[in-house]
């Protein structure tokens, strides 16, 4: 009898622990932790510099350079949510923190944050992410959790 209230409170335990980690690991991907408090500049000068046509006077190669400099210095298990929020804001217990892409002229928002959803493909950075690849699936338009 004594061993099924010990197992029992193991698993407890361990389920405990297990929540911890998972709730805490998400936490972590927010500005001013693991991600800078004001992410992805350089990222964000590039999509805008290939999208818009406006920007500074760097050639494209030193833009994307910088760029992927930029997202490689953050971890890979964020780097989707890095993204994420350069298209679409977040807010943090620091304050909000707005979506950095704008509609101008001849360069709708929806292009800007395309381009950046694929900046850790193959074709851009080539960066991993969590997934395993060099993917954010979960930025791309029409994905869906199906549980």
């Amino acid at each position: 009898m004594a061993f099924k209230y010990q197992l029992l409170l193991s698993a407890a335990v361990m389920l405990a622990t297990l929540a911890a980690t998972v709730t805490s690991f998400g936490d972590m991907c927010a500005p001013g932790d693991a991600l800078p408090a004001n992410p992805l500049r350089a990222c964000r000068t590039y999509v805008v510099s290939q999208i818009c046509h406006v920007g500074p006077r760097l050639s494209t190669w030193d833009m994307k350079r910088r760029c992927c400099d930029e997202l490689s210095a953050i971890p890979a298990y964020c780097r989707c949510e890095a993204l994420r929020i350069i298209m679409d804001g977040t807010v943090t217990w620091q304050g909000v923190f707005g979506a950095y892409f704008k509609d101008m002229p001849n360069s709708p928002r929806v292009m800007q944050t395309s381009y950046a959803a694929n900046l850790v493909n193959p074709q851009e950075c080539n960066l991993w992410t969590i997934h395993g690849s060099p993917s954010c699936p979960e930025l791309q338009p029409g994905y869906e959790v199906v549980l």
